[in-house]
Formats: C-alpha cells, sequence, structure tokens
C-alpha cells in the first residue's frame, strides 16, 4: 500500500504556503514576538515575527513550499515572546484536504479555541505535471 501512497503523492504536486500574518485586533500590541511552526509529517516550518509600531508585521520568511502526503496533517502551533520564555498562544491540525483547491485562496486558521487569535495564509496548489 506504501508504494502506492508515495506513487500518488508525487502525483499531489506542491503546496506554496505565504504567512500574511497574524490577525488579533486587540490581543496583538506593537513589540509582540511570535513564532510560527507548520508541520506536514517531517517537514517543518519555522518563522518568527513582530508587531511593529504602525500594527503591521515583519516576518523572517514569508513563503515555504510542502510536498504534500496523503497520511498526514498539518499542525499549526503559535508561541509568543514573554520575559525570556515563549507562552503558548494555541495549536491547531488542518486537514491536508482543506489545503487542495484549483485557485489561490487566503486561509483564515482559529489559533485560539475562542478565535481571538487567527493566522492568515495564502496557499497555492501547483500541479502542472498532472496536466503533462
Amino acid at each position: 500500500m506504501s508504494v502506492m501512497e508515495g506513487e500518488l503523492e508525487i502525483l499531489l504536486g506542491e503546496l506554496h504556503i505565504k504567512m500574511k500574518g497574524l490577525i488579533g485586533f486587540a490581543r496583538l500590541c506593537p513589540g509582540d514576538q511570535y513564532e510560527v511552526v507548520v508541520r506536514l509529517g517531517r517537514q517543518r516550518w519555522k518563522i518568527r515575527g513582530r508587531i511593529e509600531s504602525d500594527d503591521t508585521q515583519a516576518w523572517d520568511e514569508e513563503e515555504m513550499v510542502f510536498l504534500p502526503h496523503i497520511q498526514h496533517n498539518f499542525e499549526i502551533k503559535v508561541t509568543e515572546a514573554k520575559g525570556l520564555g515563549w507562552l503558548l498562544v494555541g495549536m491547531v491540525t488542518c486537514l491536508s484536504a482543506d489545503f487542495f483547491v484549483a485557485r489561490p485562496q487566503l486561509m483564515l486558521v482559529d489559533i485560539t479555541e475562542l478565535g481571538t487569535i487567527k493566522l492568515q495564509l495564502e496557499v497555492t496548489w501547483k500541479y502542472e505535471h498532472m496536466h503533462r
């Protein structure tokens, strides 16, 4: 079965994910620093960002390419710098199937249970080799 899964995963192409930022109205303040970790199986994207004085956000990386896997879902973890350590803001698991859309899509992911902080991502599924 894993041979068939491997062959199918090759046909799935790539998922290009762009960091658009965190949304949290009253929760995000200038000077706050955040770390976002996105995992898909063994693939991992770790980025750090901060809220600027003009409420813009600066991130050390803006885009990552993931190779999709049939058996894995996306795991997203957001932490905030507090004092000398990091405090967990929230963790969420997203179904990989939600990322496979023919056109680029803007995704809002609730990071906290109440939805007070959301992660905004732009996801593009690139599957050109499937049309050859």
